[in-house]
C-alpha cells in the first residue's frame, strides 16, 4: 500500500482504538487503508454516519481525508473530490479537484469561506471556494522557484488568523509555510535528509512527515 495512506490509517484507527485525548467534542476519523470511517470520537466509541449523497446513498468514498468546518461538520477529500458532509450524515460535492493516485488532505479557513487541498499527486497547494466550488491553484510546484517547490505534500493545517498555511512536505522531508495572500512558500524546519533529529530550522530532520497539526493559539505545530 501507499505509504501515505498506510500511515494515516494505522493513526485513525489507533485513535479510534484509545479514543485520544479526552473530552474534545466530535471528532472525524478517516480510515485510509480499509474503508472510510466517519465518526464522533466520545470516551473512546467511534460512531459511524450513514453516508448519503445528494442523488441517494453513496456506498463508498475511497480513502479520504477530513477536516471540521468549524460548524459541526466536516470536509472531506477524495481522490477526485472535495465533499460536505453534514453531522448528519449528508454528501454534499463541493467542489471537482484534480483526479489523483492518493486522497489528498484539507483544511478550511477560520470563516469557513475556503478549503485548502494539499493535492498529493500533483505536488501542489490548491483552494477552492465554498460558496462557488471554484478551484484555483495556490502554489504550483512546476512554476514555482526550486526551493519552493513541493514533493507529495501531505498533512495541512491554517493558522488561526487564516493568514498561514503550514504543510507537511512527505517526499522533501520538511515542514512548509505558504502565504494564502501570495502563495509565498518558505521552509520552516527539516533540512531535507531523512532523519530524526530535534533542532531549530535545517538543523531539525524528519522522514516523510505525513501529517502536522497547529495548537490553538498557533505557536505550535505537531508533526506525524
Amino acid at each position: 500500500p501507499n505509504p501515505l495512506c498506510w500511515c494515516m490509517a494505522s493513526a485513525a484507527r489507533k485513535r479510534a482504538r484509545t479514543g485520544g485525548g479526552g473530552d474534545e467534542g466530535p471528532v472525524p476519523v478517516a480510515d485510509g487503508f480499509e474503508a472510510p470511517i466517519f465518526g464522533a470520537r466520545v470516551v473512546g466509541q467511534v460512531t459511524t454516519l450513514a453516508l448519503e449523497g445528494e442523488d441517494g446513498p453513496l456506498a463508498s468514498l475511497g480513502s479520504a481525508g477530513v477536516a471540521s468546518d468549524h460548524a459541526g461538520a466536516w470536509y472531506v477529500a477524495t481522490k477526485d473530490s472535495l465533499l460536505h458532509v453534514s453531522a448528519a450524515g449528508r454528501v454534499r460535492r463541493v467542489a471537482a479537484l484534480p483526479e489523483g493516485e492518493v486522497f489528498n488532505r484539507n483544511a478550511a479557513s477560520p470563516d469557513g469561506s475556503a478549503v485548502f487541498v494539499a493535492d498529493y499527486s500533483s505536488h501542489d497547494i490548491r483552494r477552492v471556494e465554498v460558496a462557488t466550488g471554484e478551484v484555483t491553484t495556490l502554489v504550483d510546484s512546476l512554476d514555482a522557484d526550486e526551493a519552493a517547490q513541493f514533493d507529495g505534500p501531505a498533512g495541512i493545517a491554517i493558522s488561526p488568523d487564516g493568514s498561514a498555511l503550514f504543510v507537511a512536505d512527505f517526499g522533501n522531508y520538511k515542514i512548509r509555510r505558504v502565504e494564502v495572500a501570495t502563495g509565498a512558500v518558505t521552509t520552516i524546519a527539516g533540512s531535507g535528509e531523512v532523519g530524526d533529529a530535534d533542532g531549530v530550522g535545517n538543523a531539525a530532520e524528519f522522514t516523510e512527515p505525513v501529517g502536522l497539526a497547529i495548537s490553538a493559539d498557533g505557536s505550535a505545530l505537531f508533526v506525524a
